[in-house]
């Protein structure tokens, strides 16, 4: 008898909690206050993870690989235990309850457990009738998300291939998306599977980066003012705020008088409160270049810096994974370096090597800090006990993950070739060239690595450096982006060097030595463009950012004697946290752009009744290895809730992680032209070429492809799901 249900959900949940604790066990880390439940949470769910991933390649993901490796690392880590083991952790206990931080640290865990309960609860819905909602904020990205975990749950998807582009390598990090689909084989529905692992592991991450800026600085509250600089920080976006409500509310509510948002009358107060509940979640980058705000004269150009806790720990389900084992890492590895213990290092190397199957710029980072760290110190043995088994563990899955295609420099949506150089990031308006072109005298603020030589490399440097405009535009570029945030890391690193009470304290903890890793990421990132979307260079930022905020949040609660200092930081406190805090509460309002009227919501409908009759005929009636050839909308039912293999998803997608798709795509609109009425037909070959068992037709056209339902209608084919918007035929009697 399989068991299912709420007692195998009670079973799978209890089981990682044990096995994450006795994992821990097996870190010889002086945890902090209430570290521990929020390790052994990410811990537990990570082991038990990898090793469900190994099983289910023998048995399939279904509730033995999802039980049995939580049980196993449970039996393991509990046969170690001695009778001192429990005196020693009820004596930590009592020692952590006694300690002066132990009150912020329970304030913390309480807070962030409440708010990511609330955030991630909401963040995929059961709507009435079995429809499913998501936050307007993850519509897009958790649609590829479902995609990946049904791919898994029903269609079998083991050893994995990329669902979203059929017979091609998955070189995405997917045990973030492997993982849901064990729950839901222990009878989880979809939402419940995505939601309640991101809820724990957005916790677990939470906790522990407060506790890692704690143990940096000795003061928790220091710890809790970086937590909230890494959830709300922002830039000087909120400049606009006031102008972005009004806009909203002019095209919101045909009554609005929008001058009353230009100049104080009787009206103004009015305006002023109205605008709270009308303002984009765009408000942190400026000029919006694709949600329709034409905004004549922006407060600031060039807002690119998002605020984390929407558009990171949200819908970037990878993201939560990195930050909780980087800390957790940087933890170990911090202890190791500072106290010379060889132990501590391996447990962090061992750790670092699971990172890149979840986060791979986690890993670069954990790497990049255990080589800094190490080297300074000259502790060439804890350098070797952390980076040989990080390396040898984990640099085949990163060696897997980057070695494949890189982009083209030509495609239906542009170059997406990677990686390049560009010096300052999106500081200047970016124009990549290839070697050729910048041979051939083409004007370029970026310049393609593939095929470039070292004097092409050079000549793009010294053209770039020469331009005098170069060096404002990217201190600009930043002082927007992150506001006081620069001002105050550099003016740290002058301090330092200064006489007084805070030099002393910043060199006694050394809190310039913990974040010179992130200022080495933070330079590569403005030099290597390491996505195809040059955007993507956030994912890497983002960790800069996270260990920069911990000596600068020290900085703020060092409790100046005189009160008008203590304005000042409490200022520039408000300066860094107010952009976020504004954007958020437009998320929570679902506000959007002012060209929404009105505005969407909240929440957006990820699958409708349509999409789920859908999903259901072709879970039915079709194979769960089944190949679709769809017009590639994102919540394509067929994908995200079927689970079935697509010849082209969504082109986003797939251009963002460098696919060279120009042929493909040129072979879908082939097969959807259907036949010409003279002359050779390709269709029937294409169609076998690429395996395509079912040709769906779908609202929308994500893709823009000219879709030809009437050939298909004539040619008398079975017709396998039909709704509103949609119809699917069985086109196997075509091959050619």
């Amino acid at each position: 008898m399989v068991l299912t249900g709420w007692p195998a959900l009670t079973a799978y949940w209890t089981l990682v909690a044990v096995a994450g604790w006795g994992l821990t066990s097996l870190i010889p880390l002086r945890w902090l206050p209430l570290e521990r439940p929020a390790a052994a949470a990410l811990a537990g769910l990570v082991g038990s993870t990898l090793l469900g991933f190994l099983l289910a390649l023998a048995l399939g993901p279904g509730a033995a690989a999802a039980l049995v490796p939580p049980a196993l690392i449970s039996a393991f880590t509990l046969a170690r235990f001695r009778p001192g083991t429990y005196r020693l952790w009820a004596t930590q206990l009592r020692q952590g309850i006694g300690r002066a931080g132990f009150r912020w640290s329970l304030a913390t865990v309480a807070v962030t457990g409440l708010g990511s309960w609330f955030l991630f609860a909401h963040a995929l819905q059961v709507g009435p009738h079995g429809t499913l909602l998501a936050a307007s904020n993850l519509w897009g990205d958790w649609s590829v998300h479902t995609s990946y975990v049904q791919s898994f749950h029903l269609g079998h998807n083991l050893p994995p291939r990329d669902s979203v582009e059929s017979g091609t390598a998955f070189r995405y990090p997917f045990l973030v998306d492997f993982q849901p689909a064990l729950l839901e084989a222990l009878g989880q529905n979809l939402a419940g599977a995505l939601d309640m692992p991101s809820f724990v592991v957005g916790w677990a991450a939470m906790v522990l980066f407060f506790q890692l800026a704690t143990r940096i600085t000795r003061r928790p509250a220091a710890g809790a003012l970086a937590l909230g600089l890494v959830l709300f920080g922002g830039g000087l976006g909120f400049v606009g705020a006031y102008g972005d409500g009004c806009q909203q509310l002019a095209v919101s509510q045909p009554r609005f008088d929008s001058a009353a948002c230009t100049h104080l009358s009787t009206a103004t107060p009015s305006a002023v409160v109205a605008f709270l509940g009308h303002i984009p979640t765009e408000l942190t980058h400026l000029p919006r270049f694709y949600d329709g705000q034409q905004q004549p004269d922006p407060p600031l150009p060039d807002l690119q810096w998002y605020e984390p806790l929407l558009v990171y720990w949200l819908p970037q389900r990878d993201f939560a994974f990195g930050v909780g084992m980087v800390a957790l890492g940087l933890s170990c590895l911090w202890e190791a370096v500072r106290r010379r213990r060889t132990p501590l290092a391996i447990s962090a190397g061992v750790l670092t090597a699971a990172v890149p199957l979840f986060n791979p710029f986690g890993y670069l980072f954990l790497g990049l800090s255990a080589l800094w760290w190490s080297g300074r110190r000259g502790w060439w043995r804890g350098m070797a006990a952390s980076i040989i088994p990080a390396a040898v563990l984990g640099l085949p899955q990163l060696y897997f993950e980057v070695a494949g295609p890189h982009g083209s420099a030509t495609g239906p949506l542009g170059p997406n070739l990677f990686p390049a150089l560009d010096l300052g990031w999106l500081s200047h308006a970016s124009s990549a060239c290839t070697a050729a072109q910048l041979q051939a005298g083409d004007a370029c603020s970026a310049l393609y690595l593939a095929g470039a030589s070292f004097l092409d490399i050079v000549r793009y440097l010294g053209q770039t450096l020469s331009q005098p405009s170069f060096y404002g535009a990217f201190l600009g570029f930043w002082l927007s982006n992150t506001g006081i945030f620069l001002v105050l890391a550099l003016g740290l690193v002058a301090l330092a060097a200064a006489r007084g009470r805070i030099p002393a304290r910043a060199r006694r903890l050394q809190l310039l030595r913990f974040w010179a890793p992130g200022w080495v990421a933070f330079l590569l990132a403005n030099l290597v463009i390491t996505q195809p979307w040059n955007w993507d260079n956030t994912k890497l930022l983002s960790y800069w950012y996270l260990v920069a905020a911990i000596p600068l949040a020290w900085l703020l609660t060092q409790a100046p004697r005189r009160a008008s200092l203590r304005v000042l930081a409490t200022a520039a406190t408000l300066t860094l946290v107010l952009s976020g805090v504004l954007a958020e509460l437009a998320g929570l309002q679902g506000r959007s752009s002012t060209l929404q009227t009105p505005p969407s919501g909240a929440t957006s409908i990820l699958a409708g009744p349509p999409e789920l009759t859908v999903a259901g005929e072709v879970e039915r009636r079709t194979s769960p290895r089944a190949i679709f050839l769809t017009e590639g909308q994102p919540n394509d039912p067929v994908t995200s809730l079927a689970g079935r293999t697509a010849v082209l998803g969504y082109y986003g997608w797939l251009w963002s992680y460098g696919q060279p798709l120009a042929a493909r795509y040129r072979a879908v609109q082939l097969m959807y032209a259907g036949c010409p009425a003279s002359g050779s037909c390709q269709v029937g070959y294409l169609l076998a070429r690429y395996r395509v068992g079912y040709v769906e037709f779908e609202p929308g056209d994500y893709n823009q492809i000219a879709a030809n339902l009437a050939w298909y209608r004539d040619q008398h084919l079975p017709v396998v799901a039909s709704a509103p918007g949609y119809v699917i035929f069985d086109v196997r009697s075509l091959w050619r």
